[in-house]
């Protein structure tokens, strides 16, 4: 456990944390998703790309300016005390719902495919025990998980080769039959699979090589890029627009085109192995909600890492319906990311009027 230490990251632990947090359950409806834009869906990821290297400017200009502070800090030192614990808690609820979004989502697959007459609630209290277990050893601890989630899950990516050998190859050629609206609509609905690097707002004062820190996070966002069009590209290759319009989860369907003669139904272990994706996720979130209670009460506790963890558990296996849970993880989870990921402009120019352009804030 490395709580309490400063400067613990090195470039490896940074890019690997912005990819694994990056990558979660969202990935295995992405082409459902991005369907609007029909075969030309390929290259939204690298449209998605650019919109996230362009909002990681500002960013990475505020964090540059407060080194050693994260987000929760920096509002307290730019808002004041009373405001800055309002945002703060807004934040702490954010990153309570991305928890739930990530657990909800796998549970509900896990019961879909292999517990159909099962409730969600053994899976789920499985899940929340290794998150809770990975997020007590702190930032560091989570960093060396998705690194490691990275071998494990990484060598999934030659299985594309079977969906596009049986797939059609003309299908991968743009098009672009695609209008301005659907373009925008498939930037909306695909933008939660790109979620995680506003993280850095919160890791950033752990990051050992500061200076080449937004050149890391970079690299890390483009190599979750590369990923998703190449499952994307197989997507197009393998299903048709209709399929990819109508199937919640086309990846479980591309692992149905790998054909080995030891193992009948990888998808089972698809799933399995997914659960690595999902915890680094949580983990990730789970520790910004941790360390936003912590700066408020200003100690450390452990009950700040059970309070999230808790109701993140209650809210999925609540009285809620799981309809308007979805609502929430689908639509308010991502607004309340986007004010997020566009509010550090306005910092920054509050900033700016308070402390002249470019000064740094210890």
């Amino acid at each position: 456990m490395d709580r309490g230490r400063i400067h613990s990251l090195n470039p490896i632990l940074v890019i690997g944390l912005i990819m694994n947090t990056m990558v979660g359950v969202n990935l295995l409806g992405l082409a459902h998703h991005a369907s609007k834009m029909g075969y030309n869906l390929w290259w939204s990821p690298i449209l998605l790309g650019c919109i996230v290297s362009l909002t990681l400017f500002p960013m990475m200009a505020l964090c540059r300016r407060y080194p050693e502070d994260n987000l929760f800090r920096i509002h307290e030192k730019l808002l004041g005390k009373w405001l800055g614990h309002c945002f703060n808690i807004l934040i702490i609820v954010y990153a309570t719902l991305n928890v739930s979004t990530a657990n909800e989502g796998y549970v509900r697959l896990v019961q879909t495919s292999m517990l159909n007459n099962q409730t969600v609630t053994l899976p789920l209290l499985g899940l929340t025990l290794v998150m809770l277990y990975i997020a007590n050893g702190g930032i560091k601890l989570i960093a060396r998980f998705c690194l490691l989630t990275f071998f494990f899950t990484g060598w999934m990516v030659f299985l594309l080769q079977y969906g596009f050998q049986k797939g059609g190859f003309a299908h991968i050629f743009p098009l672009f039959n695609t209008d301005w609206r659907s373009i925008a609509e498939t930037v909306h609905n695909s933008y939660a699979s790109m979620l995680g690097y506003e993280l850095v707002l919160f890791f950033y004062p752990y990051i050992q090589e500061k200076n080449k820190a937004h050149k890391h996070v970079l690299i890390g966002v483009w190599i979750v890029v590369l990923l998703y069009v190449m499952i994307l590209i197989t997507s197009v290759a393998y299903f048709s627009e209709w399929q990819m319009d109508n199937l919640i989860y086309p990846i479980l369907n591309l692992f149905k085109a790998v054909e080995l003669s030891f193992l009948e139904r990888i998808e089972n272990l698809g799933i399995g192995l997914w659960v690595f994706l999902i915890l680094s996720t949580s983990t990730g979130y789970l520790w910004v909600a941790r360390t936003g209670i912590e700066e408020m009460a200003n100690k450390t506790r452990l009950w700040h890492l059970l309070l999230p963890t808790i109701i993140s558990f209650l809210f999925i296996v609540g009285p809620l319906s799981v309809e308007k849970q979805r609502y929430i993880y689908d639509k308010v989870t991502v607004y309340m990311a986007y004010g997020l990921i566009l509010w550090p402009i306005f910092l920054l120019v509050l900033h700016s009027l308070r402390f002249g352009r470019g000064e740094r804030v210890s």
